[in-house]
């Protein structure tokens, strides 16, 4: 199959940026609740955030993965909790007009804006907060082909797509480790306060891709949750539910209890609607993306069983990619048209948050604003809820996955042999 797990590191650039203006049923699981249920924040590309853990900032992280950041834990779920906007920006010493133009006005938010750290324009190698630079943590190095990312109760996992392999690291030990190998082509992958879960897309048309679970700390055998799959690649998570896409095969999604041995039930909550790619999960509703010939954005409720037709958010967005969503939206980013796309959850207009970008992938959103990747530029972007967009941080060789928990950021740079696991408070 084409995996979506290849693709050519271009050197670090610039890339260009363009600103827009300004019902499941009940029962008794073995798991541990979180998942995407409320109080947190969601991302495709990346894992899934919640509760507030007890860590601060700290060093950079050494060779083999120490690294001493804290972070909060937990895994909350998405767009639950209000949406923290900020007052209008008038120009100042927080916002500056650093391009001349009059019809964005006040455009750069100087005190963490990491390619305006304090002024314009003062580039960071790293973050910028308070109008200070800082450096991000690098918590995990030579990894082989980083890809997506999770994140829970001071625990970071990823997949190595290539190699694949899924690996744990515990914020502050010295070492990784891995949790499961031997695994073809691992894809998406989310966490809860005590499961791992994750797609192996398989091998093209033999219809062996796998949806699996493991324990936190890799005290059992990985078991498939679902097995047969063709080519499965997002995941999303609830209290009582792991989600996915199929890919092949006409595209799907799909649900099942987390607790499942492979033996079901499996609810087909969509099916025939083309090549199905991300998906992500709130309290009442399942949203992906179609990456047919047009580009769609669906959703559906949570405990659809395939009996009406999904709705349509938005079509003809090109090369969509990964998905998030927050209390309001959902995000989505296009690839080959270089855009960040959002469209309001009930329905409506789907507008650009940012356009003339290189090739955008991973995105996370929560109330702190929505957060994106770009493997061919060193910078990961933010929106602010004020709607002003910046750099959250700069200098970062090749960032890929990405995931947010209720104090930081964390991201892959998925560089070959040379990967490495990163994170910055937000």
């Amino acid at each position: 199959m084409h995996s979506t797990m290849r693709r050519t590191v271009l050197p670090a650039l610039f890339s260009g940026l363009a600103v827009a203006a300004c019902s499941a049923p009940e029962a008794s699981s073995l798991f541990a609740t979180g998942g995407s249920g409320p109080g947190g924040v969601t991302s495709a590309g990346g894992g899934d955030g919640g509760a507030p853990g007890d860590g601060g900032a700290g060093g950079e992280g050494g060779e083999g993965g120490r690294g001493e950041a804290g972070a909060g834990g937990g895994t909350g779920g998405a767009g639950a909790g209000p949406v923290i906007v900020d007052e209008p920006p008038e120009c100042g010493d927080v916002y500056v007009d650093c391009d001349a133009d009059e019809q964005n006005s006040c455009e750069i938010n100087v005190t963490n804006d990491a390619l305006h750290c304090g002024t314009c324009p003062v580039r960071c190698d790293g973050i910028c907060r308070d109008s200070a630079c800082g450096r991000p943590t690098r918590h995990v190095s030579g990894q082989e082909d980083p890809l997506y990312i999770a994140v829970s109760r001071r625990t970071m996992f990823w997949t190595n797509g290539e190699q694949g392999v899924v690996r744990q690291y515990v914020i502050g030990d010295e070492v990784a480790k891995n949790l499961a190998t031997g695994q073809i082509q691992p894809a998406d992958i989310k966490a809860d306060d005590t499961h791992v879960f994750w797609a192996n897309q398989g091998n093209s048309g033999e219809e062996d891709g796998q949806v699996m679970r493991t324990r936190i700390g890799g005290e059992e055998e990985p078991v498939a949750i679902a097995a047969g799959q063709a080519a499965p690649f997002g995941v999303a998570i609830d209290d009582e539910f792991v989600y996915w896409t199929n890919r092949e095969r006409g595209g799907s999604v799909v649900r099942a209890r987390k607790d499942s041995n492979g033996n079901g039930p499996f609810v087909v909550i969509s099916e025939g609607e083309g090549t199905t790619h991300a998906l992500a999960v709130d309290a009442t509703h399942v949203y992906w993306t179609v990456r047919d010939d047009s580009g769609r954005v669906l959703s559906a409720p949570k405990g659809s069983a395939g009996n009406a037709p999904p709705k349509e958010l938005a079509a003809d967005q090109g090369e969509v990619r990964e998905i998030a969503v927050d209390a309001t939206h959902v995000y989505w980013t296009t690839s080959r048209t270089g855009t960040v796309m959002r469209v309001a959850k009930t329905g409506g207009r789907p507008t650009a948050i940012a356009t003339g970008l290189m090739n955008p992938r991973g995105i996370a959103a929560d109330a702190t604003g929505v957060y994106w990747t770009d493997p061919t530029s060193p910078n990961i972007m933010r929106r602010l809820p004020n709607g002003i967009i910046g750099a959250f941080v700069a200098g970062e060789p090749s960032p890929y996955g990405i995931a947010l928990d209720a104090e930081r950021v964390y991201w892959t740079n998925g560089l070959g042999t040379g990967g490495t696991l990163m994170s910055a408070p937000k």
